[in-house]
């Protein structure tokens, strides 16, 4: 089986369980509202904007937020199983909000239609190919001076997981350049001073074909460093302007696993301190990356 046919098979049986952890936090901290915290705030952020896409929206919990704000609101995804989900979602919550069933890449998009496009664990199951192809053609679906705001796993973390997956960075040969990436971050005082010494690491590196079980049947889930999509970005036009670290690990991974609780208060604090804040990068598993298309 395929990597794009297992996502197919684990999207469309997972919509309950997406729904569950959307909607029935626990308190701790949840990777799902750090993402959709750091959309909001982007969208906060736009100058007039009217008109928002979640690709990928899961359940539509983040697309019924933006709506409560006043914007035009639209989500798809190719799992007709959350796309009936969202609507149910959006008719619980009063609100009018758009959902699209089908593939991003074979629905009719218009060009300069966006002043938000957002993309939450969608890429990490797209190959390196298709992500560039995503970007290229949100590009050309946001108005001048929107923004894509692109959630990934963060493959920066591997250097610092100290697990199978540092393993295998080493294997490969990329372990001492994302360090070399995590300590230009770590260094960098300022936002502007770490997207210029970024520069520096601004490449594509090679991805594995399979990786680690981490509890969803998907062998391959694509991750990327912080360098390596504002590489991309950029090739489409688009200048990284924050970058938000999303679940900052303070624990090693074995002291993590004994201690959830504890782990899960110290990334709350963390995403309390830190919401914007690039040094926290290198420790955390996930990262949000805001780009804009140049305004005119």
């Amino acid at each position: 089986m395929t990597q794009q046919e297992q996502t197919k098979q684990y999207i469309r049986c997972a919509a309950i369980d997406w729904q569950n952890k959307s909607v029935n936090a626990s308190g701790g901290y949840s990777v799902i509202e750090g993402r959709n915290r750091a959309v909001l705030d982007v969208v906060g952020r736009t100058k007039n904007a009217n008109r928002f896409l979640d690709v990928g929206c899961g359940t539509g919990q983040l697309v019924i937020a933006v709506a409560r704000r006043g914007l035009e609101a639209e989500g798809i995804d190719f799992a007709a199983e959350m796309v009936v989900q969202c609507e149910a979602n959006a008719m619980a919550a009063g609100v009018s909000a758009r959902f699209m069933g089908g593939s991003f890449f074979e629905t009719e998009f218009g060009e300069h239609a966006y002043d938000v496009i957002s993309s939450q664990g969608f890429i990490e199951y797209l190959s390196p190919a298709e992500t560039d192809k995503f970007f290229h053609r949100s590009a050309n679906m946001l108005r001048p001076g929107g923004a894509i705001v692109a959630g990934s796993r963060n493959r920066l973390f591997n250097a610092l997981s100290l697990n199978d997956f540092t393993r295998l960075e080493a294997e490969m040969g990329v372990l001492w350049t994302l360090i070399a990436e995590a300590m230009a971050l770590q260094s960098s005082p300022t936002t502007e001073a770490a997207f210029l010494a970024l520069r520096r690491y601004e490449h594509i590196d090679p991805q594995h074909d399979r990786h680690p079980v981490t509890g969803i049947p998907v062998e391959a889930r694509y991750q990327y460093s912080p360098a390596d999509l504002v590489y991309r970005l950029r090739h489409c036009g688009l200048t990284a302007q924050t970058l938000f670290p999303i679940h900052f690990h303070g624990l090693p991974s074995t002291v993590k696993a004994e201690h959830p609780d504890f782990h899960s208060e110290i990334a709350l604090a963390a995403a309390e301190i830190g919401f914007r804040d690039h040094r926290l990068v290198p420790f955390s598993s996930s990262l949000v990356i805001e780009s804009r298309r140049e305004e005119r």
